[in-house]
């Protein structure tokens, strides 16, 4: 056998046995009710020196997060915007009642303490309130 034959198998061997220890999670789901909205889903930010005394307005990120009562107990995420689902939207379409699923997935992050993150293309809408 080759040196460079040798140096393959070796490295087919290790990969193998790499992969083998290697477990890919399985998806996760949190369900809950909204108990609160909060944040801006589009907030104004005033700038001085403007001249003659008029003010210029721009409008800066996207901020969003839900209290979502579970049986688990209250959960307090932000979400981050995912173009598949713009938060914008999503703050439109959520109210307070609603039922929501969250999908866990490598991107969501939500603590021991029940705080944490997400992105919006995580959360589903499942009823909302009557």
């Amino acid at each position: 056998m080759k040196l460079y034959q040798k140096i393959l198998a070796t490295g087919a061997v290790i990969t193998a046995i790499g992969l083998t220890g290697c477990e890919i999670p399985q998806p996760q789901t949190l369900e809950g009710t909204v108990k609160e909205e909060f944040g801006t889903a589009q907030r104004i930010v005033e700038s001085g020196g403007a001249i003659f005394g008029n003010e210029s307005v721009k409008f800066g990120d996207p901020i969003y997060g839900l209290v979502l009562a579970t049986d688990k107990g209250e959960y307090v995420i932000t979400v981050n915007n995912d173009s598949a689902k713009p938060v914008t939207a999503l703050a439109k379409a959520i109210e307070t009642g609603d039922k929501l699923r969250i999908t866990y997935d490598r991107y969501t992050r939500i603590g021991n303490d029940r705080v944490g993150t997400t992105y919006s293309g995580t959360i589903e809408l499942i009823e909302k309130a009557k």
